[in-house]
């Protein structure tokens, strides 16, 4: 199925993003410095506090990535959105699926190498460690602050950037390599639970490159991947605040919206596919 949806191109002609104006090499260095030390500097410093630990993380990265290249992830920033919730959601399903296998084969190797390592899994999730009143500031957090700011620097900057630098071209190995970026700013999820953390970091790279693709496919709209991304770290939080059972089924109607979007974005393509060869 991403075979296919790989190709959307191709009925879309002014999907792919311009180049547009060039960000220097020294500058998207800089930027992408700047994103993985603030988020890392939470645990050189300790606890600094939901204000200040956000200032800090988000605050600083984003001011610094704005200055360098803020106009350009802007101009286009809120257009196509039609087409980048089609294809937000399309990839997000397919992604989703693909990297649920990659997690199944992971855990199998682990059970098979290492059983010991799945007791980590275990261990409770330390941003959901919360109680039931600060995971309710959490959704909306999530959704209006959270899922933003990571899309904006990790999808604008960090993947808009380098498809930049490298003139538009590659876009899928580029995603890969921001969706990496995403997962490594997650550091926590190795100190916790060791080499069972592949299970996270799997699922960290293959939400990521759903979200490329959506930026990647509408010419570079951030407003759709960060609604989609504060939504999917909402329903984390809304498991703590209500129950674990209503967060599985809003997830699992995640999953199932986005696989029936895939479904709708493979059928098209098979229409055009029999358009072009005239059958």
């Amino acid at each position: 199925m991403t075979g296919v949806l790989f190709d959307a191109q191709k009925l879309y002609a002014d999907a792919p993003p311009q180049p547009g104006k060039a960000i220097t090499r020294t500058a998207y260095l800089v930027g992408l410095l700047v994103i993985l030390g603030s988020a890392y500097s939470q645990y050189f410093f300790g606890h600094l506090g939901p204000i200040f630990g956000m200032l800090v993380v988000y605050g600083i990265p984003i001011f610094v990535t704005s200055w360098f290249w803020g106009r350009q992830m802007f101009h286009k920033a809120l257009k196509n959105t039609y087409s980048a919730a089609k294809f937000g959601l399309g990839f997000f399903g397919a992604f989703t699926l693909l990297g649920l296998l990659a997690e199944t084969a992971i855990l199998l190797v682990l059970a098979s190498v290492d059983p010991a390592a799945l007791n980590l899994l275990n261990r409770p999730n330390p941003v959901l460690n919360v109680s039931p009143a600060y995971a309710w500031i959490m959704v909306w957090v999530s959704i209006l602050a959270v899922g933003p700011a990571e899309e904006y620097l990790f999808r604008g900057f960090v993947f808009g950037g380098l498809l930049n630098l490298l003139r538009n071209r590659h876009w899928l190995t580029v995603s890969l390599l921001s969706s990496i970026f995403l997962a490594a700013a997650h550091l926590y999820y190795a100190l916790v639970y060791g080499v069972a953390s592949a299970i996270q970091f799997t699922d960290l790279v293959a939400f990521g490159m759903a979200m490329a693709a959506a930026f990647y496919f509408s010419g570079g709209n951030l407003l759709v991947p960060a609604v989609i991304h504060g939504v999917y770290d909402a329903v984390g939080f809304l498991g703590v605040a209500v129950s674990p059972g209503v967060a599985a089924m809003l997830r699992g109607l995640l999953i199932l919206i986005g696989l029936l979007a895939a479904l709708v974005l493979f059928i098209q393509k098979r229409r055009s596919r029999r358009g072009y060869t005239g059958a």
